[in-house]
């Protein structure tokens, strides 16, 4: 009896430590090895707040609702998500992988947030410790919660993970170098990295919804949310030299509002479509059933 037991319970840890996360843990220790070079290189906080002008009154208050927003966006996501691939059923490695990618998108924010108080709430490109947390988890984040989203184990997606942790690595490397030559050109990798990554989420979206308004995710997510930190770098000022305090606030809350989030808020109602629909479908089924 002994023995069947110690060999249910390594048949049970072999399902928990499977292949799947086996390789997020290999993606961790790549990409680890990044943020650890960072946390030693890079300043905490942003320039000193002496002559500085800070966002104040109306739009200070609808910049932090804006960034709590996602507080109350992403939950919601992980347990739509959580009962549509169960519906699905989808493995539960994949589950977890799309959870804790989910979840480091509150990380992320909250990153930003440190990142933003420090600033006085007026954006301004800067090479800091909280900025470089917030790119380095966002990109964590949908890269985990496209891997949870893989129907198949194939050597592509073994690359592409591979391909997705070397690229953190490469850009915690160039992100210091940025910051040593005060360089924002540094930081295009990360661009072009998040729209390697959201290109792959929004494929295998696509394959697991099979609905064409999956692109809509990246078209505001990716597209709207670039747009809006352009007209921010642009037309956004210097809070310094030459502030424009309601152009700052307004592209801000609009790269998050009309970007991210609602990119977010789009891929969880279509997943929330497809969610009903199984359930239902898998609800029917059992009632044909008992009925014959």
């Amino acid at each position: 009896m002994a023995k069947l037991v110690n060999t249910s319970e390594q048949s049970s840890s072999a399902k928990i430590l499977d292949s799947k996360f086996q390789r997020i843990l290999i993606f961790f220790a790549i990409s680890f090895i990044g943020l650890g070079y960072i946390l030693s290189t890079l300043p905490g906080i942003s320039a000193p707040l002496s002559g500085r002008t800070c966002i104040t009154g109306t739009w200070k208050i609808a910049l932090i609702l804006t960034h709590i927003m996602a507080f109350v966006l992403i939950p919601v996501s992980m347990k739509i998500f959580y009962h549509t691939l169960t519906a699905l059923k989808l493995p539960q490695s994949s589950i977890f992988a799309s959870q804790i990618g989910l979840s480091f998108i509150m990380v992320s924010i909250a990153s930003e947030i440190g990142w933003h108080v420090t600033q006085c709430w007026y954006y301004q490109d800067e090479f800091t410790m909280l900025n470089f947390m917030f790119y380095f988890f966002l990109l964590s984040a949908f890269a985990l919660w496209g891997d949870g989203l893989a129907e198949n184990n194939t050597w592509i997606t073994q690359l592409l993970n591979l391909i997705f942790a070397l690229s953190l690595l490469a850009i915690s490397i160039l992100y210091s170098i940025g910051n040593i030559s005060d360089n924002s050109n540094y930081k295009i990798p990360i661009y072009i990295a998040l729209t390697l990554i959201f290109s792959v989420l929004t494929y295998r979206g696509y394959k697991l919804l099979d609905d064409w308004r999956i692109i809509f995710f990246p078209i505001f997510s990716v597209g709207v949310n670039l747009f809006f930190v352009f007209l921010l770098q642009k037309y956004g000022g210097d809070p310094y030299t030459s502030p424009n305090v309601g152009l700052n606030a307004l592209f801000h809350i609009l790269h998050d509002l009309a970007g991210t989030e609602t990119g977010v808020a789009i891929f969880t109602w279509l997943v929330y479509l497809k969610g009903r629909a199984a359930s239902a479908k898998a609800l029917n089924e059992s009632a044909f059933v008992s009925s014959n």
